[in-house]
């Protein structure tokens, strides 16, 4: 009989295993245990980390606290208070339910837990990779303090895979920001590396919504509450008008539980629609309905959760939305009173009744219009900029056209479009006669979106956004990579910009290379900046939006590998200052745009991976034709 070839696994690599599910990175320990401290009624919550949270993490409560027969049991794997039994799954009234956060964090770290109680009892237990080290006996205040050493020590290849201090700090700060907003009534403190980074006093929804991400944005929010089908959504949205939102400026709750739904994203995002495609809403948006309408049990670190009806929530959040618009519109729209007038004015014939005297003077629309006057101009609608980048010395210019003609053909000629295959002079011959000249095609814009010329192999359709990113693109790398800088336009008048505090931190670690890109941004004071310099080939009218969308794009930042910083930069740089699809481009500009493409290193692509033309070839349109 053969030895059987399946074997149960030991306890450390099952809680290594469960520990991976929960805790990705430092962020997933924060969360786990702030949501612990939430559960056990803590009015204050501070939280210090070091190295991104790497080093240390120390999350300290002032809740009800654990004596020494909880803290024997609070590491164990699937221990709570709770659960009693598998219905109350179903039935979640609290953030932490699994009793597996402390056991996962216990399994990867080196784990101080320190609490006392209301009646005075108190202790402390010190646990390094899931084995308890040394248990004391000390005096402590009320509640938990939570101390995270040396985090994945025991599991080298999980820390490697960390981002840098700046970006895992980041995600701690996320966690905490949604959380915050979740409870207001809790007062959050947030340190890095003893430095005081974010301070949540206890009030109500809209304060704390201006701590967390501004002011400024906070100040014209409007109010949600609306009820269907047993589903609740109350919150704030932005306005119509306001299109400066950021993508983690979207905060959706069910039962004051921050979660991740792109089903309900997408309702949020259709919702503005009708007001402008390029719109970006601030949103925060709360969820309750009955508990066996959604499961949080999706997902090991409770992100996701999953909707008995998605469809019917998926609707009632555009509804409420859309409702929200309404009583915003019909509260400021101006009141018409036509009815003095109509009662006055003589029918028009002797068999038309007279005008009724109670006119409606207000209708809203079914669908909204959008007119120059009315809507604010969304993303890409300007005045657009001459391409930032001239001409090398290896480009052909005007005054050599025998070169021009020689880059022309190999430009338009070749079966794939962008592939230039080079000719040497003496492989053709020298035409001097004007009517064997090539002339540059003649490039028009498709729906502002595309240009389109005429080749000798047929039509080449380019992206003008796609194209023009390649080029800065490879603009901004060169510059970051050797040190150089942009050129820049001092402003006259500062431009000035309120920043949420995610942004300033996003801010403070590229601020060198902002400044080589031409950005020269200064602290005005309080959560006010102000731009003094913007590059040359910027409009004046885009300088803020192009700030925050730079700044907005910016994500991890490559573990720290210098190479890697400078691509997210030089790709951040390029998305938010490119000509955008909406964007009136002159023929010498789509000219010069088509030969700056050509002569970048990769011209078949955006930095993105996008493809930037296309060629539908002759062959290809007789087919089309059945020719």
């Amino acid at each position: 009989m053969k030895t059987a070839q399946i074997h149960i696994l030991s306890d450390e690599i099952i809680n290594k295993i469960a520990a991976g599910e929960v805790i990705e990175r430092p962020a997933s320990a924060v969360k786990e245990l702030v949501e612990n401290a939430i559960d056990a009624g803590a009015t204050r919550i501070q939280v210090s980390i070091e190295q991104g949270g790497k080093k240390k993490i120390q999350v300290t409560d002032n809740g009800k606290g654990m004596g020494q027969a909880d803290l024997d049991l609070c590491y164990l794997r699937h221990t709570t208070s709770k659960l009693a039994n598998a219905d109350d799954l179903f039935h979640l009234q609290t953030n932490g339910f699994r009793g597996e956060a402390v056991a996962s964090i216990a399994a990867v770290s080196k784990l101080t837990i320190t609490s006392a109680t209301d009646d005075g009892e108190s202790g402390r237990i010190i646990i390094h990779g899931g084995n308890v080290i040394e248990k004391q006996e000390v005096q402590a205040s009320r509640g938990t303090t939570f101390l995270v050493e040396d985090l994945f020590y025991n599991t080298p290849v999980r820390r490697t895979f960390l981002s840098s201090e700046t970006a895992e700090s980041t995600r701690i700060f996320d966690v905490i920001l949604r959380t915050a907003i979740a409870h207001p009534e809790i007062r959050f403190d947030y340190k890095v590396n003893d430095k005081t980074v974010f301070t949540g006093v206890p009030g109500e929804l809209r304060s704390r919504i201006a701590e967390a991400i501004g002011s400024k944005v906070a100040k014209v929010l409007l109010p949600v509450d609306y009820s269907e089908a047993g589903i609740k959504v109350s919150g704030y949205i932005s306005p119509t008008t306001e299109t400066n939102g950021k993508r983690n400026h979207q905060f959706l709750y069910v039962r004051n539980r921050p979660i991740e739904s792109k089903m309900v994203s997408r309702a949020v995002t259709q919702s503005y629609e009708p007001y402008g495609a390029q719109c970006k809403p601030v949103s925060v948006l709360f969820l309750d309905m009955p508990d066996m309408e959604f499961d949080v049990n999706v997902h090991p670190a409770k992100r996701e959760v999953r909707f008995a009806n998605g469809n019917l929530i998926f609707t009632v959040v555009l509804h409420a939305i859309r409702e929200t618009f309404k009583a915003e519109l019909e509260a400021n729209s101006p009141f018409i009173d036509l009815s003095g007038e109509a009662e006055s004015a003589p029918p028009s014939s002797l068999n038309e009744p007279p005008r009724v005297k109670d006119y409606n003077p207000f209708v809203v629309p079914t669908q909204s219009v959008s007119t120059e006057e009315s809507t604010p101009k969304s993303k890409g609608v300007y005045a657009a900029p001459t391409p930032a980048i001239d001409f090398p010395a290896s480009f052909p210019r005007q005054n050599s056209k025998r070169v021009q003609n020689d880059f022309a053909q190999d430009l338009f000629s070749q079966p794939e479009a962008g592939k230039i295959i080079s000719l040497e002079p003496d492989q053709r011959p020298i035409e001097t006669h004007q009517e064997h000249q090539w002339n540059p095609p003649a490039f028009f814009q498709i729906a502002k979106t595309y240009i389109a010329g005429e080749d000798a192999n047929g039509l080449l359709v380019i992206d003008q956004h796609a194209a023009h990113s390649r080029i800065l693109y490879e603009q901004a790398l060169e510059t970051l990579k050797n040190g150089l800088a942009l050129d820049s336009q001092e402003l006259l008048f500062p431009e000035l910009l309120d920043l949420s505090k995610i942004e300033v931190e996003v801010l403070k670690t590229v601020e060198d290379q902002f400044k080589r890109l031409g950005f020269y941004i200064e602290h005005f004071g309080g959560e006010t900046y102000q731009i003094r310099a913007i590059p040359s080939a910027l409009p004046l009218s885009r300088a803020v939006k192009a700030v925050r969308d730079f700044l907005d794009s910016i994500g991890d930042d490559g573990n720290g590998d210098m190479v890697k910083v400078q691509d997210m930069i030089a790709k951040a740089w390029a998305k938010t200052n490119a000509y955008q699809a909406g964007d009136t481009l002159k023929p010498e500009e789509m000219a010069t745009l088509v030969g700056q493409l050509m002569i970048t290193e990769e011209p078949l692509k955006s930095p993105y991976g996008h493809p930037t033309l296309l060629r539908l070839t002759l062959e290809e349109l007789s087919k089309k034709f059945r020719h």
